[in-house]
């Protein structure tokens, strides 16, 4: 288990062992519906905050908002377009896309997860990661800068705090 949870990667990995955990328990809840959308998007938020590189104020906000959203199309998107080399197998991780909120609250867009839907997940997880840490051993991290970095617009004043 994942003693310091201090980026997404940690929490990713340490709720990977516990969905495994689950599984290997024969487990069947909705909660790992969730579980496993939030296991696929930290990993993919892990390598976009580590390896993408922000040029301008646009990229910054285009990167920020991107970090905000649970879509896993959205997320391999942007890995796919911003991230030099990197490749994922879209088609398992899009079967748990709309788990977090589909297998979390009741309503017209609510579903049952069963035995079969948990195959997906456990099968979508076990891809992205591997995607993921096959491009992390590729890459030396490349996310150094920070809004503050950036060069100020031409005419505009740099607020202090």
């Amino acid at each position: 288990m994942v003693s310091r949870l201090e980026s997404y990667f940690d929490f990713a990995e340490n709720d990977f062992q516990f969905f495994m955990a689950a599984y290997d328990n024969h487990m069947v809840a909705n909660q790992m519906g969730a579980i496993a959308q939030g296991i696929c998007e930290k990993y993919l938020k892990h390598i976009i905050t580590e390896y993408s590189v922000v040029n301008s104020e646009q990229e910054m906000q285009e990167k920020n908002s991107i970090l905000r959203t649970h879509s896993l199309a959205k997320l391999m998107k942007y890995a796919k377009n911003h991230l030099d080399g990197f490749e994922i197998d879209r088609k398992p991780i899009q079967m748990i896309d709309g788990y977090y909120f589909s297998t979390r609250y009741p309503g017209e867009e609510s579903i049952a997860i069963d035995q079969e839907d948990i195959e997906d997940c456990k099968t979508a997880i076990e891809s992205c990661r591997e995607c993921v840490l096959r491009y992390m051993k590729r890459q030396p991290v490349k996310s150094e800068e920070c809004l503050d970095d950036l060069p100020p617009k031409p005419n505009e004043k740099t607020i202090k705090l």
